[in-house]
């Protein structure tokens, strides 16, 4: 039952946002009662916890599962800056997370410090084996990556330009790796 709760949950957080759900909606959905949902959840504060919880051992699992295929630094690095597990949850509900629940906000910070980590020992393996430039700081590379690629987007700029955020994704790599010189 507690799966079942968290997937409708879920849904409900990518149609109405965090704070544009209530057990209520919860209950109705799965036709039980509140006094049931109460019994597995104690609030929704706790319910939406779980849930991102949940994301945060999802995500890292896959990043490490894909990083895991791949031969080359560059495969790695690739892998971290692509990876997401929930590309279907609008970025308002990271931004809902950021302002009216820090706890499960610091989960979502813990993400990308570990995105970073790895990143940072992936550039230091390409700056070793002399495939990336050694006079560029890999603190500043990994800053570069994370004000761009491992950063939330506005929904509003990827409706308003009509494309997906794996695509914007795709697009920021191309330019942090290649620039933007017809070479």
């Amino acid at each position: 039952m507690r799966d079942r709760i968290i997937q409708t949950a879920t849904e409900l957080i990518k149609q109405y946002g965090l704070r544009g759900f209530t057990m209520d909606d919860i209950a109705g959905g799965l036709s039980i009662s509140k006094k049931t949902l109460y019994k597995h959840f104690a609030s929704k504060n706790e319910l939406i916890s779980e849930i991102v919880q949940r994301v945060a051992e999802i995500e890292k699992r896959r990043v490490l599962q894909e990083i895991d295929h791949c031969l080359t630094w560059f495969e790695k690095l690739n892998a971290i800056l692509s990876v997401y597990s929930y590309p279907a949850i609008p970025f308002r509900v990271i931004n809902e997370l950021q302002r009216y629940f820090p706890v499960e906000q610091e989960t979502i910070e813990d993400i990308r410090r570990f995105r970073e980590q790895l990143a940072m020992t992936v550039l230091e393996e390409g700056i070793a084996k002399g495939e990336i430039r050694d006079d560029l700081d890999p603190a500043i590379m990994l800053l570069t990556f994370n004000k761009t690629v491992l950063s939330p987007m506005e929904d509003q700029f990827l409706t308003a330009n009509d494309i997906t955020i794996n695509q914007l994704l795709e697009q920021m790599k191309k330019l942090l790796f290649y620039g933007i010189l017809n070479r």
